[in-house]
């Protein structure tokens, strides 16, 4: 199980996405939230499973255990 956050803050546990399995996401992002990424799936966004897909994960390339810090650039 997944847990998504939605706008004003609600989350939603969804069945579909399972270890080893594929699905197609659509309209979500990526939100930096405390220096992680977080998936956000928009009002109109969906989440549905689907058939395998034709790729290896590359497992030991995580990036959602990165922890990144906001940079400001100067104009």
């Amino acid at each position: 199980m997944l847990a998504i956050g939605l706008e004003r803050n609600l989350f939603v546990t969804v069945d579909v996405l399972q270890p080893g399995s594929t699905s197609i996401i659509r309209n979500a992002n990526i939100d930096m939230f405390k220096g992680s990424m977080r998936l956000a799936v928009d009002k109109w966004g969906h989440v549905e499973a689907a058939e395998a897909a034709n790729f290896t994960v590359k497992e030991d390339n995580n990036l959602s255990l990165v922890v990144y810090e906001l940079v400001h650039v100067a104009e």
